[in-house]
């Protein structure tokens, strides 16, 4: 079968930031689709690219990476997986401080650079981090026009009938091999590469031995969708100590496997003190690590299980839109001493809030918006707009400021 390449968002996010940025570092988990997207700025760009999976590439850049940093001069140096040459980056600051022309230099890298052991510098003030996560669902509908739905939300402009939320596109997830393949085929693929994870690319980026624990960690992480990040529970579900358990995490994210949605709160102080949710960067991997199928979603037995996923992939929708919406916004989540929850909030550069409560029911009823209501009552002094994303059709506004709308209004929009 030909593999379909697919448009890719975050390719104006990243031409952005070369226009005004010595150093631009694109990050995500590996088979996200980030050496076709260097390889297609290369063509654009005329640039030199190098890939330091090659043998012979990375053993320059270890031996004589002040050579390989000053390979091109004049154009854009895109290298790509740079994690696994730690040694670049100091040469890479002393040449970008000689030399602050924009557009310079291209790192690709399935690590956080910033996390990995040896960098020297954090290539603070040179240096711009676009996030790279698996396919939008806008991506796989090959749509021209890049979702934003915080944008066109607080645009004011009229709803209308969208598609029901199909369970097929939850547990497909968006890793771009994966998708293009059947079900029974998808679930190899990401049992074959949760397997490289573990054994290979985890023990290179931190000492220890990770194999068995950090795919325990990721199903776990899996099997509850976005929920608080509790280390206590999980160090006792996988039977290893809490600081073990915080190297993990701090692994897994490393890795860019895992999203963290910190707390929200009108004080900033408290954000940092209260718990994160945390889930995977793919709703297919979590899928998969829970051996959870269509035929599973669609019955009753699985109702909530697909609930979760429906929650973690609206999370992950407007997370990958962070990269490009035209409405800068923070995303968090809420909850607070008295037990009011809310899902989502988003929080935009104007202090607007947008506060999302996730159902996957196709059934509306008052009570599943009462939290919002509460939310907005709770601080009066913020612009507060609520959005209800269920998986029905219809989309209505209720009182003027909040909304109820399909999941699929995310990218349909």
């Amino acid at each position: 079968m030909a593999r379909t390449l697919y448009p890719r968002f975050a390719l104006r996010a990243v031409n952005e930031a070369l226009a005004d940025t010595p150093v631009v570092v694109l990050q995500g988990a590996r088979q996200v689709g980030k050496s076709t997207l260097a390889h297609q700025l290369a063509k654009e760009r005329n640039a030199t690219l190098l890939t330091l999976d090659d043998e012979l590439t990375l053993r320059a850049a270890r031996e004589d990476p002040v050579a390989l940093v000053n390979s091109a001069p004049e154009g854009t140096l895109i290298i790509d997986e740079a994690q696994r040459a730690p040694q670049l980056i100091l040469p890479l600051k002393a040449n970008v401080d000689a030399n602050r022309r924009p557009g310079r230099f291209l790192l690709t890298g399935s690590a956080d650079l910033l996390r990995v052991k040896g960098v020297g510098d954090s290539l603070a003030g040179r240096a711009e981090t676009v996030e790279m996560l698996p396919l939008s669902q806008g991506e796989l509908a090959r749509r021209t026009v890049p979702e934003d739905f915080i944008t066109w939300l607080l645009s004011g402009k009229h709803f209308r009938e969208f598609s029901p939320l199909n369970p097929e596109a939850v547990i497909r997830g968006g890793y771009p091999e994966a998708v293009q393949r059947s079900g029974r085929r998808a679930q190899a693929w990401f049992e074959s590469v949760i397997v490289r994870l573990s054994d290979h690319d985890a023990p290179e980026l931190s000492q220890g031995s990770y194999a068995e624990h950090l795919r325990g960690l990721l199903a776990l992480i899996a099997a509850q969708g976005p929920a608080e990040l509790v280390k206590a529970r999980i160090a006792r579900d996988l039977g290893a100590a809490e600081s073990s358990v915080a190297a993990y995490l701090r692994l897994a994210r490393t890795m860019r496997l895992t999203v963290e949605i910190p707390a929200w709160s009108r004080a900033p102080r408290a954000r940092v003190t209260r718990r994160p949710k945390v889930c995977l960067t793919d709703t297919g991997l979590g899928a998969a690590l829970s051996s959870f199928t269509v035929p599973q979603a669609v019955s009753p037995g699985g109702r909530e299980y697909l609930g979760a996923l429906v929650e973690q992939l609206v999370t992950l929708e407007l997370a990958k839109q962070q990269a490009w919406t035209s409405t800068f916004f923070r995303l968090h989540h809420y909850r607070d001493r008295d037990g009011l929850e809310v899902d989502l909030v988003a929080e935009t550069y104007d202090g607007a809030l947008v506060a999302i409560e996730v159902k996957s029911t196709q059934t509306i009823t008052d009570r599943l918006w009462r939290n919002l209501f509460k939310f907005k009552e709770r601080f009066p002094e913020r612009n507060v707009t609520g959005v209800l994303l269920y998986s029905g059709d219809t989309a209505a506004t209720l009182h003027g400021w909040l909304h109820v709308l399909p999941i699929t209004s995310m990218w349909e929009h």
